[in-house]
């Protein structure tokens, strides 16, 4: 993608399939139990071997995420990039019910700072991090960031971010 003004400039998916039989299953699986689907479910199958995985699959996008928490948080003034201690990582923290663990679980990182933390992409510090930013300034970034809008990218698949209502959410 060019940076300057999100132009597409290379894209890929690897699928195996041959060109040459665009009709047959691809993988060791789909011929197996090829003989057995009716004519939907084989067209189906097809269908799915040819898709653009890229523009047509929807994907959470993990850590990579944790690089736009870090812009909101800098931005709010809540955090710095060096200060020690500035979050402490136990291996995993509970968020309205739900324990959302760190990678390195049963383990933890313990103090770190911004900078540690994204580079350990410890998961309970950008948690605590979203908290800090609160969820009226998280929501006002995601839209500013343009997650809630589609992309603009003339392909067909584009679609807007998704995402738990405002309302929804519990700080």
């Amino acid at each position: 993608m060019r940076p300057k003004n999100g132009d597409i400039l290379a894209m890929a998916t690897s699928n195996s399939y041959n060109l040459n039989a665009p009709s047959e299953p691809n993988t060791e699986e789909l011929k197996a139990k090829w003989d057995s689907l009716n004519s939907s479910e084989k067209n189906n199958a097809l269908q799915q071997m040819y898709r653009n995985k890229a523009v047509a699959d929807t994907y959470e996008p993990g850590s990579t995420f944790k690089v736009f928490v870090s812009a909101m948080g800098l931005e709010e003034g809540v955090v710095t990039t060096d200060k020690d201690g500035d979050f402490n990582c136990s291996g995993l923290i509970n968020v309205s019910g739900s324990k959302i663990r760190c990678w390195r679980y049963p383990r933890s990182h313990g103090s770190q700072s911004l900078r540690n933390a994204l580079m350990n992409s410890c998961n309970p510090a950008f948690i605590a991090l979203g908290q800090r930013i609160g969820t009226d300034n998280f929501y006002k970034y995601l839209e500013a960031f343009g997650f809630t809008q589609k992309t603009g990218v003339e392909l067909i698949g584009d679609t807007k971010g998704i995402f738990l209502k405002q309302n929804k959410v519990k700080t």
